[in-house]
């Protein structure tokens, strides 16, 4: 079952193909859509076999693309975890970070490669998923998106995954993972940015995401897929990850 990366935005892009199935998970940027239509163009793939987009969690550069995907993919469906229902009804609001962790996570941005050219495709995507007081119960406008994805029930499409609950982060932040494959995509849970894996510190509940690895460790994981930075293929276990 490949996992595809696909490069575009902020965030890392995957594409699961199970099948003649493709999911796509976190697509951050207008760009990051076009390139998986590059994707599948240049392979001669039939874009009606992107089934679903979804994401890890709830924040700008994780979905701003959507709306370009679901434009440059008109049968795709978008489909959430169940808790971002409430982010769209306005029921709750998109947890804030203290400003301190703020800078801290923006010079994890300036770090990543191609920052001003993501810039750019970022201020062209969605301005959604902004995690500010005057901005995050600004609503999606160009899709509807069914918030049905739970824990302990298949992933639509990719019935050998399924998605874990990993707050902390955000409350609504979640992994995907695959047991037979022995491979996980952790979103802005584990990251790669400084060259080794660790918990993000840019975080709404710094307690939760550490509870939320406790839930990780026993899992038996070959593949890493983080939201940021490159994968690690052909680890033994997840004691990789520094807490």
């Amino acid at each position: 079952m490949p996992i595809h990366t696909i490069s575009g935005g902020y965030a890392n892009t995957y594409l699961i193909e199970d099948g003649d199935s493709f999911v796509a998970v976190d697509v951050g940027t207008s760009c990051a859509a076009k390139q998986i239509l590059n994707y599948f163009t240049c392979r001669s793939i039939d874009p009606s076999r992107l089934k679903i987009v979804t994401a890890t969690h709830f924040h700008i550069d994780h979905v701003a693309g959507i709306s370009r995907l679901v434009e440059l993919f008109p049968g795709v469906e978008v489909c959430f975890y169940k808790t971002v229902g409430d982010y769209l009804t306005r029921k709750s609001k998109l947890c804030l970070i203290s400003p301190s962790l703020w800078l801290k996570g923006l010079t994890v941005f300036i770090a990543l490669e191609d920052h001003g050219k993501n810039t750019l495709a970022a201020l062209l995507s969605d301005k959604i998923g902004i995690p500010l007081p005057v901005l995050r119960i600004r609503l999606p406008s160009h899709y509807h998106a069914a918030c049905t994805l739970c824990e302990g029930q298949p992933v639509s499409y990719l019935p050998d995954w399924e998605l874990i609950a990993t707050p902390g982060h955000t409350t609504d932040s979640v992994c995907f993972y695959n047991g037979q494959e022995r491979a996980l995509i952790t979103g802005d849970t584990i990251l790669n940015t400084k060259g080794s894996f660790g918990l993000n510190s840019f975080c709404c509940d710094p307690n939760a995401i550490k509870d939320s690895f406790q839930r990780l460790l026993p899992l038996a994981v070959e593949s890493i897929y983080p939201g940021h930075g490159e994968p690690l293929l052909n680890v033994e276990s997840l004691d990789v990850v520094t807490q």
